[in-house]
């Protein structure tokens, strides 16, 4: 009887257990590996600054819901001012997490490399980069 019972108590714990790492949240990891920043810079009113901020605006967006988490994007404005960029999450991320680390990839690039016609930055769980060509 008591053998019966240490089972139903041990098959408790083992479910529970099971149960509670499912609810374990983790984070991405926005390690920097490295990044690049194009030394040629741009005049932030003029017009590849729009194209740009729609370029990062979109890879942002767009990347954590893209089949496979692999995004191109290419500006919509004239051709003296286009910008392309592309983005990718590790495919072990969920939605919400690709989201963050995109995000943070766009703000590293913005800060890293100050109004650089090109950047591009790789972190451990997301990369991100731009060009004016």
């Amino acid at each position: 009887m008591d053998s019966i019972i240490n089972m139903r108590v041990l098959a408790t714990f083992v479910i529970g257990l099971l149960g509670f790492t499912s609810f374990v949240i983790s984070e991405p990891n926005m390690k920097v590996v490295g990044y690049i920043c194009n030394g040629n810079k741009y005049d932030t009113s003029g017009s590849f600054a729009k194209s740009l901020a729609y370029v990062l605006e979109a890879l942002q967006n767009e990347t954590p819901i893209s089949e496979g988490y692999d995004y191109y994007v290419t500006s919509p404005y004239p051709n003296d001012a286009l910008a392309y960029g592309h983005a990718t999450c590790s495919s072990s991320l969920i939605n919400s997490d690709c989201a963050i680390c995109a995000n943070y990839a766009k703000s590293y690039l913005i800060t890293a490399c100050d109004r650089g016609i090109g950047a591009q930055v790789e972190l451990v769980d997301c990369s991100m980069r731009f060009e004016s060509f």
